[in-house]
């Protein structure tokens, strides 16, 4: 089976929504037990099963590395396709129906869905078994969790692991952490939109529209767009709108450009240098003479560039340079208890204590973060979800398996977040083995094989996202200081002259 078996359809763009919160059961078990014994059947007696809250993490220990879980439904009442949308599962979901297998996804921020229009009963049956494997031999972990499976901060430093009581259990979080969705939509969707606006000269702008299509039908679909652009949080322009006729054929994917001229755009700024201007883009997807999908998505206007000088680096917003001041960021252990109202408030401090940027450190934040995070001006260093070494005295399928799950999920986290404007840049890799600083393994081709898929990835986030910088690593040419935590005395830092310090500690 494939990686991801599902459809990834980033936007949300149904015409009806319905949140499946009651009547979920749940069970913890082992690896591959569930399906030994039955759990993903219609018909399994689950009735000495828990209740269960969704969504919800749980912490998967050795041993205990799988939650299932099943709720019933009635078939919705409305005669277009019904999608079933997981907006987060922490780590591997493989998603049954009435019995049937769906498919799977690997990797815990992205949403993904499945069409079971064909497989409606008058009433149905949801199984779903989510799996967070444990890795214990950390330098050799190929699981893609970042911050989650190997950390010095969580939830105690990754050096004492089997030094502390027995109470002391490794775990990593497991489970349904986001909503998990009934979705109306027709026949053509969209699996992302990219805004990709440019100033041409100082009162007008260009707008590309790219977006990819997918026909869920079998038939040929034709239709149009409808597309409207409009100020989203200041006032003074006028909306512009424009259609665009689509013929796609049966289950054809298709790529879409439309363009549009901005006249007197409005800058997106970062708060301590001008307002953090966003614009709406309104997409109406019409097909077989109805209503097929609907999009609302923000974006603002502005360059950004990373200037890496052997005397220092200088982050540039709209041709200004700026000195960065921040810090680095991970709300919460268990994401799900990182509400909207923690994430405002972390922002807020951060504004408050005169930060620039926040790094998000080897993990993806809930979607609400960087939508706070436009509309307050505030900058993110993104990192992809990988820290320290992976596959060390891994055989060639755990290498292979280390590679594809990187490129897997580095597309999701730029289809994710490329409408964003303050994602300022990515790094592929925080502190790997290749680094002069971290390669305390000693094993050049452990250092190799994580070197190549950093180098790789990073070449294809530049591919796939031009519009911001992307580094393979972070503490390589970076600094990350901790004198006066791991090493030294904290007022060794007024002797030290780094390029730019991505990462710091003291105490």
């Amino acid at each position: 089976m494939a990686l991801n078996d599902c459809l990834s359809l980033f936007p949300v763009q149904a015409l009806n929504r319905q949140q499946l919160t009651a009547g979920w059961r749940m069970a913890i078990a082992t690896l591959g037990e569930g399906e030994d014994r039955g759990f993903a059947r219609s018909d399994f007696d689950d009735d000495a099963w828990g209740p269960a809250e969704v969504p919800r993490l749980h912490g998967a220990t050795a041993g205990n590395e799988s939650v299932w879980y099943r709720v019933r439904f009635p078939r919705p009442k409305h005669r277009q396709r019904t999608l079933v949308r997981f907006e987060g599962a922490f780590l591997v979901a493989n998603v049954w129906l009435n019995g049937r297998l769906l498919g799977s996804h690997y990797g815990y921020f992205a949403p993904f869905s499945f069409d079971v229009s064909s497989f409606l009963l008058d009433e149905n049956v949801l199984a779903v078994c989510v799996e967070a494997p444990v890795e214990l031999d950390l330098p050799s972990k190929r699981h893609v969790m970042g911050v989650f499976n190997d950390w010095d901060c969580k939830p105690y430093p990754n050096q004492e692991l089997g030094k502390l009581p027995e109470q002391f259990v490794w775990h990593v979080p497991m489970g349904l952490w986001r909503p998990v969705m009934l979705e109306q939509v027709g026949h053509v969707v969209a699996e992302w939109i990219h805004c990709v606006p440019r100033v041409e000269i100082s009162d007008m702008a260009r707008l590309e529209l790219r977006m990819r299509l997918r026909n869920l039908d079998g038939r040929i679909m034709t239709g149009e767009l409808g597309i409207r652009v409009s100020p989203d949080n200041f006032t003074g322009a006028a909306a512009l709108e424009m259609k665009r006729a689509i013929r796609l054929n049966g289950h054809e994917v298709q790529d879409i450009t439309v363009e549009l001229a901005l006249p007197h755009p409005q800058l997106w700024w970062p708060w301590a240098h001008g307002e953090p201007a966003l614009y709406l883009a309104e997409v109406q997807v019409m097909a077989d003479d109805r209503s097929s999908a609907s999009i609302r998505q923000t974006f603002g206007i502005r360059d950004i560039s990373l200037k890496t000088r052997a005397e220092g680096w200088i982050f540039a917003v709209n041709g200004r340079d700026i000195f960065m001041r921040g810090a680095n960021y991970c709300s919460e252990f268990f994401l799900d208890a990182a509400t909207d109202e923690i994430l405002s408030q972390d922002l807020t401090l951060a504004r408050e204590a005169n930060m620039d940027m926040l790094r998000v450190h080897a993990h993806i934040e809930p979607a609400s973060l960087y939508e706070a995070a436009d509309r307050r001006g505030l900058l993110l260093w993104q990192d992809l979800p990988l820290i320290f070494s992976y596959v060390h005295r891994a055989d060639a399928r755990s290498g292979a398996f280390f590679r594809e799950a990187v490129l897997a999920q580095l597309e999701e986290v730029v289809h994710m977040l490329y409408n964003h404007p303050s994602v300022a840049c990515y790094a592929a890799h925080n502190e790997p083995p290749w680094c002069a600083g971290f390669a305390w393994l000693g094993e050049r081709h452990v250092e190799q094989l994580n070197r190549d898929v950093d180098e790789e990835a990073a070449a294809r986030l530049r591919q796939l996202d031009p519009s911001r910088p992307a580094l393979s690593a972070s503490g390589d040419r970076d600094r990350h200081l901790y004198h006066g935590w791991y090493y030294g005395q904290w007022q060794d830092l007024a002797i030290q002259n780094p390029v730019f310090v991505s990462e710091v500690g003291a105490q």
